[in-house]
């Protein structure tokens, strides 16, 4: 198991054939030059590609970009001098003002997660994935809270689920954009060119068939990513324990109760009440909508 650690982060020689035709080799740097390509754009495409927060709330907070740089390094040094609550405070700021990175909600994370409160720790930890897939230290870091909650939670669903989940996981939207496009435009063109040369065989066919291949599974992922984005809101449990009723009010029967840390699903808010399921149990019911929030 990973410790929580919360510390500041900053963050030729080619083989050659003799008698290869020249339409063999034609083909063979072309998909090596789509493979190099798939992998650029993995990289071009960045990660953190969200630049504010995403929450109700308005920006509160005027910082110009040398400002919130300042505030991050302040922020770090009030993390090292072990005086989390106000590190938690300036790392909020900088969040507020508009400039959500991963690296400040990972921060954030560990200034929540040394003052004890795991909810928020939890929180941050999974805006900081939102933010960048890819963070492994803050999916370390969440998996190591996640072991301290009152309410353990199991991966849902089946082995194909739970693989395309963690899969998934690991790219942001834009990046599945970005290579799904890419992948069906080098597919188009290879299609193209091989009808114009008249013929089904050669180079164009053999990069057309690598290329729907690659663009069945960034399709596929980039269907899964938005299915489940639209099929759900995300929320996580921050009061230390809150009721959940059959119905939008107190005066309504209390099924069972959550802890802080808990992931749930946000169903439906009426007025102050908010309708939450918890993936992988039949549990379901009304809480007070202030004690979750979206992630």
């Amino acid at each position: 198991m990973s410790e929580v650690a919360g510390e500041a982060v900053g963050q030729e020689g080619a083989l050659t054939t003799v008698g290869r035709s020249a339409s063999r080799s034609g083909g063979l740097a072309a998909l090596r030059a789509a493979a190099i390509l798939a992998v650029l754009l993995l990289w071009a495409v960045p990660a953190n590609c969200q630049t504010a927060r995403e929450t109700d709330a308005p920006v509160t907070v005027a910082l110009d970009p040398g400002a919130a740089t300042r505030a991050f390094w302040e922020a770090n040094a009030l993390y090292a001098g072990e005086r989390y609550d106000e590190a938690a405070a300036l790392y909020e700021e900088i969040l507020m003002a508009g400039f959500a990175n991963a690296d400040v909600e990972y921060n954030l994370g560990g200034a929540h997660y040394k003052s004890g409160r795991l909810g928020h720790a939890v929180l941050a930890y999974e805006r900081a994935l939102r933010l960048d897939p890819s963070h492994e230290d803050a999916a370390a870091n969440l998996e190591f809270v996640r072991e301290l909650l009152a309410d353990r939670q199991s991966p849902v669903g089946g082995v194909l689920s739970v693989f395309l989940a963690r899969l998934s996981a690991r790219f942001t939207l834009p990046r599945l954009a970005v290579l799904a496009s890419t992948f069906y435009f080098i597919l188009t063109g290879a299609l193209m060119v091989g009808v114009l040369r008249g013929g089904t065989v050669g180079w164009p066919a053999r990069l057309a068939a690598v290329m729907a291949i690659h663009l069945a599974v960034a399709g596929g992922l980039l269907g899964y990513r938005l299915v489940q984005a639209g099929a759900e809101v995300d929320a996580v449990v921050l009061a230390p324990e809150v009721g959940v009723r059959t119905g939008p009010g107190d005066d309504f029967v209390l099924e069972f109760r959550l802890h802080e840390g808990t992931k749930v699903r946000l169903e439906e808010v009426r007025d102050d009440w908010g309708r939450v399921s918890v993936s992988g149990t039949e549990l379901e019911g009304w809480l007070p909508a202030a004690a979750v929030e979206r992630i």
